[in-house]
């Protein structure tokens, strides 16, 4: 680690030094679903963090899956 750069921090006592930490973004859900407003956005990532299966992890399936549970697509109607 380079002196001129802090540890980082990630809450409860995890750092850097004994911890790592992946971070999804509203950003990655609005790669997904750009219908979705970030606070929507916010409350997918919220819902994956609290369903998630430890042992299959999070990845950009779960991701649209949450997100389409939590905000169903709106079916297109066709004239």
């Amino acid at each position: 680690m380079n002196i001129e750069e802090k540890p980082l921090n990630y809450g409860y006592g995890y750092n850097d030094s004994n911890s790592i930490a992946i971070i999804w973004s509203i950003e990655d859900v609005k790669g997904i679903r750009p219908d979705l407003s970030d606070d929507e956005c916010l409350e997918v990532l919220g819902y994956v963090d609290r369903r998630h299966d430890a042992s299959l992890g999070v990845c950009w399936e779960t991701i649209e899956l949450h997100a389409d549970y939590c905000f169903p697509k709106k079916e297109r109607v066709t004239a």
